[in-house]
């Protein structure tokens, strides 16, 4: 599935067997043998791929099929990272979206206690709760967006 993804991406001009050797640190006749399927790309160079490709929809073809058929689950959140609006992203961007993440949380619970007590959930309330967990979901990987962004700032500074 892997080298059908990265073929299609290539051919579709998401981007090019060079640049993902430069991404990866391997030849591009490497990337073409991962094409054909004479062998695979190791965790590593598929995480280096996801992480600096430009074409956000190419990385993400990637990380679906690398993660398809196993237990693993990926979302791709595209959000404002300074969250508390300052200009600077930062430790304080990460904590506001972890209270959020707390916050948020929490308020489904208690709908999902008071939809328990009812008896059973009608389907205004499921999509509701659904509603709560993906923002729960959302301010979680906002919160690892933003250490990531600190922990990259600091290897370049």
């Amino acid at each position: 599935m892997l080298a059908k993804t990265l073929k299609r991406i290539i051919d579709d001009k998401l981007t090019s067997a060079r640049e993902i050797g430069e991404l990866t640190g391997v030849a591009p006749s490497t990337v073409y043998r991962w094409i054909r399927g004479d062998s695979e790309p190791d965790f590593n160079a598929v995480r280096l791929m996801v992480r600096h490709l430009p074409d956000t929809e190419a990385a993400g073809s990637i990380l679906s099929s690398f993660v398809a058929g196993t237990a693993w689950h990926f979302y791709n959140v595209d959000a404002e990272l300074d969250v508390n609006k300052d200009g600077t992203i930062d430790a304080n961007d990460a904590l506001d979206a972890a209270i959020n993440a707390v916050r948020t949380a929490s308020r489904s619970l208690v709908k999902v206690r008071e939809a328990c007590n009812d008896g059973a959930i009608n389907k205004d309330e499921c999509l509701e709760l659904i509603a709560l967990l993906n923002d729960v979901i959302r301010h979680c990987s906002i919160t690892q967006q933003v250490m990531v962004h600190m922990s990259d700032k600091k290897k370049k500074g």
